[in-house]
């Protein structure tokens, strides 16, 4: 598997078994020996984690509509060559990409400490961070609970959150298919991943079974969830029991089947659904397409990290820093959709509250 970056950097990836190795292997005047290890995960989840990583990532464009250009707060210059230490990332795959790219291209900058990547989901990154205390920045979907915050309290722990970027959830068909429209309503969409046959949907469209593919475990995400608030007025368990129904471990398994069976249906990050789109094509949602601001199918992303840690922690300080200030230059060639310029600049100033840095806060004050 490939990762294909913009940068002038390469990187190394082994697979061993359930383990995901990824060596940094510099292209310039830097060098380092660090290394982003992805380790199999406690519960099981790294199926997931692995699976994922089968899908090659392609450069998109991002929508004009997102203006990811306009620059807000400017953060202090940090310089991974100097920072050491060890750092533990965790919680949902749906992030993973994003931290995964940030953690390359800060080791590709100098750092020479480890990290380690792993991907579980959010609830269970939640209690690694909050009550175990075995990681230092928690990859999430959504954000922290009052009982999630609680724990971290009692763990002495305080945690902080970050919102990093925008994840839409794509609704895809097979690219052989022919019958079904760029658009459905909503009500058509509830009958797509409920009824028996497409029939049952449109008595013009063929009398096949609905073969639905819905992620599960840690590759879904919340997939599911924001499906039936939106479409299904809350009732997931629709989706989940309906005939024909398949919970994915792995994308290429919706992939795979896209390619044989034309009557398949599916719940997919855009950001796969962009990596793949020789073999899926996506649904608009009464004519909003994925990447509109209107789609009702979108996510916050976030990344969450103790706010002690980076005041007394150097490495992740200068972690977190590092990727408030660099990750919409990642996300465009992932296939996530940048935050708005005054939500960046909201992560930033937490950040810089937290440092006491009144100088740069009294400049962002002004220029706001």
């Amino acid at each position: 598997m490939r990762i294909t970056r913009t940068k002038v950097y390469s990187s190394c990836l082994v697979l061993s078994g359930m383990v995901l190795l990824l060596t940094a292997c510099a292209r310039g005047p830097k060098t380092s020996t660090a290394e982003i290890d992805g380790s199999a995960s406690a519960d099981k989840s790294s199926k997931e984690n692995v699976g994922i990583q089968q899908v090659e990532r392609k450069l998109i464009k991002p929508p004009s509509s997102q203006d990811s250009n306009k620059q807000g707060i400017v953060l202090p210059e940090v310089k991974p060559l100097e920072l050491e230490g060890k750092l533990a990332i965790s919680g949902s795959q749906v992030v993973l990409p994003i931290s995964q790219a940030i953690a390359q291209r800060f080791i590709q900058d100098g750092y020479s400490g480890k990290i380690e990547l792993t991907a579980v989901d959010t609830q269970v990154g939640f209690k690694l961070f909050c009550e175990q205390k075995k990681v230092d920045i928690i990859n999430a979907v959504r954000p922290i609970t009052s009982q999630e915050s609680a724990a971290c309290v009692k763990s002495g722990v305080e945690p902080i959150g970050f919102q990093i970027a925008i994840d839409a959830v794509t609704i895809v068909i097979s690219s052989q298919n022919k019958f079904v429209p760029n658009s459905l309503t909503r009500d058509e969409l509830a009958k797509v991943f409920t009824a028996e046959k497409w029939s049952d949907v449109n008595p013009k469209w063929p009398k096949e079974r609905i073969k639905r593919f819905v992620p599960k475990g840690a590759a879904t995400g919340g997939s599911v969830d924001l499906f039936a608030q939106a479409i299904l007025k809350g009732n997931g368990s629709q989706v989940i029991n309906a005939p024909l129904t398949i919970l994915y471990d792995f994308v290429d398994q919706l992939h795979s089947e896209a390619l044989i069976n034309p009557y398949i249906v599916g719940l997919l990050e855009y950001n796969s659904y962009q990596q793949n789109r020789d073999k899926l094509r996506a649904i608009a949602i009464d004519t909003v397409d994925a990447f509109l601001p209107a789609y009702p199918l979108t996510r916050p992303l976030y990344i969450y990290a103790d706010a002690k840690a980076i005041r007394n922690r150097r490495e992740i300080e200068g972690f977190v820093n590092y990727y408030l200030t660099y990750v919409n230059e990642e996300i465009s060639s992932l296939g996530y959709f940048p935050v708005k310029p005054t939500t960046s600049d909201e992560s930033k100033t937490k950040f810089l509250q937290l440092k006491g840095n009144k100088k740069l806060l009294n400049s962002a004050s002004q220029k706001n």
